[in-house]
């Protein structure tokens, strides 16, 4: 006959409540995911009047900290994993060493093993459900084109043609007010990036409406570094409300995507959007540099979208009208970007692309160009394009 200790007992209690708890924790993330799916205005109440609690208190709390608190988690999480198989493994040695003394009070390797799936399956199901709950309902409100009252439809190629000159005529401007360095390139002035990010997105926020009276502070994580060998110029944690980008990629980049990540932060997780709003706070910015960030983007987006809609004489045509300035930094960039390709830059871009369209951004990483049409929609709305 086996004795079972009260520490015994109180093991078993803990196991019961983990088998019971992980699942439930699970269901009701797949509940309200799947109420944001079919009921919009659920979502759209939620992100008024639910999330903003996050940002306020995760994002204020790790806002004291200049590092990166997701990183801190990240690791931690790895030692806990290494050291719950170091204790396992042990405790394996001990029991086999031990077995005949102590054979009542040593834990068998098989509890042990089940003990440490139980816990990783809890943290999982708590990391699902605090995802759900700051990041997965958020991709079904309102769309922000709603608060700016723009309505998207089909345009022409002569509508793209116009915004991508109306883009490079400002691009013009803007090149003769920021800096460069001894090659010419875009020299981004760190210094208050980060309040100047903040005050475009409140001043936006002051237009209209649906951003929140709160941004967070964008951090650019140790690991910059490896987001390059990866593709990725930033991203959002929905466990520490923290909003990173690249530090190292090229500066032209930096002040877009720091706004871009506060828009996920904000609450608004489409990538179309998330873009459409970097480029309205950005342009608005009392910074030179985030005005020549946002540009510089959307033209991107606009060369990536008539490289498709026109012949490539046309384009070639259209690509030479662009300021010198920007050529000379689509270069610095592709030059960049280039010497990280790779298969970890693959298989970042295709696991981006599975995430996206599970979360019903159907286009994947093509949603990111999207903004193109919310663009159209918001020059066409204010009558700078001529759709005779």
């Amino acid at each position: 006959m086996t004795r079972l200790s009260i520490g015994g007992t109180k093991t078993y209690k803990r196991t019961v409540i983990r088998l019971v708890g992980a699942p439930a924790i699970i269901v009701l993330g797949l509940v309200l995911l799947l109420a944001a799916s079919r009921f919009p205005s659920f979502a759209t109440w939620y992100a008024a009047h639910v999330y903003p609690v996050f940002p306020h208190t995760i994002g204020r709390f790790w806002g004291l900290f200049p590092f990166s608190g997701f990183e801190i988690l990240v690791l931690a999480l790895a030692i806990y994993i290494v050291v719950d198989i170091v204790r396992v493994i042990v405790g394996y040695i001990k029991s086999r060493r031990h077995s005949f003394i102590y054979w009542s009070e040593t834990a068998s390797t098989s509890s042990r093993i089940k003990s440490m799936a139980l816990r990783l399956l809890y943290s999982l199901a708590a990391l699902f459900l605090m995802f759900v709950l700051t990041t997965g309902i958020n991709y079904n409100r309102e769309s922000f084109a709603y608060h700016t009252g723009i309505t998207i439809q089909d345009s022409t190629i002569y509508e793209l043609e116009q915004l991508y000159m109306l883009l490079i005529a400002r691009a013009e401007i803007l090149s003769n007010e920021i800096e460069t360095d001894e090659h010419g390139r875009f020299l981004l002035k760190r210094e208050g990036i980060h309040e100047y990010a903040r005050q475009s997105m409140h001043e936006l926020n002051s237009l209209y409406g649906g951003l929140g009276t709160y941004f967070v502070r964008a951090k650019a994580p140790m690991f910059s570094r490896v987001l390059s060998n990866m593709n990725i110029g930033g991203f959002f944690s929905p466990w520490t409300l923290e909003a990173h980008f690249n530090g190292d990629m090229p500066g032209q980049s930096i002040p877009f995507v720091i706004n871009h990540e506060l828009a996920h932060a904000a609450g608004h997780m489409r990538e179309d959007e998330a873009n459409f709003i970097a480029y309205l706070a950005s342009n608005i910015s009392g910074n030179v540099d985030f005005r020549y960030s946002a540009t510089y983007i959307a033209i991107s987006y606009v060369l990536n979208d008539l490289r498709r809609a026109v012949s490539a004489d046309r384009y070639r045509e259209l690509f030479a009208k662009l300021p010198a300035q920007v050529q000379r930094d689509f270069a610095a960039a592709r030059e960049y970007w280039q010497s990280f390709q790779g298969r970890a830059a693959d298989i970042s871009t295709r696991t981006n692309d599975l995430y996206l369209r599970l979360n019903q951004q159907q286009d994947g990483v093509l949603s990111y160009g999207r903004m193109v049409a919310l663009l159209l929609a918001y020059y066409r709305e204010a009558g700078l394009l001529d759709v005779t």
